[in-house]
């Protein structure tokens, strides 16, 4: 709580703990990052054939041996999901947007990017 607390006073809008199972991107999961280099370093990557978004950049992938290295920073890195919506609302310009899964996470992160993809916005449960 004193994290949430510091946070709130350096000017976030909100900040609430919560439950994980693992510290996943952040700096603690080098280790893992490290075995998962050496495993993509034997898998072959083709190009996209359509835009893939990093959760590292925000913006699509570029070539195919751009993929490994994005992969394993994802790991340690933190996830940029509002900079991923606003490279796809604004940049590719996506007027409706599909949430795979159960919830609305992502969803209540497009409310904050753009009200009128965020109404049209549907979710999927699989």
């Amino acid at each position: 709580m004193q994290v949430a607390k510091l946070a709130v006073e350096a000017g976030a809008m909100k900040a609430a703990p919560l439950a994980v199972s693992g510290a996943f991107h952040t700096p603690l999961m080098q280790p893992a990052r490290e075995a998962l280099v050496e495993v993509l370093g034997s898998v072959s990557f083709k190009e996209p054939r359509m835009p893939v978004y990093s959760n590292v950049s925000g913006e699509p992938f570029g070539s195919a041996g751009d993929i490994p290295a994005l992969l394993a920073r994802q790991l340690v890195e933190p996830v940029r999901w509002e900079g991923t919506l606003g490279a796809l609302v604004r940049g590719a310009r996506k007027e409706r947007l599909y949430e795979l899964g159960p919830g609305a996470q992502i969803k209540a992160m497009v409310k904050r990017v753009d009200m009128g993809v965020w109404k049209a916005m549907r979710n999927i449960s699989v």
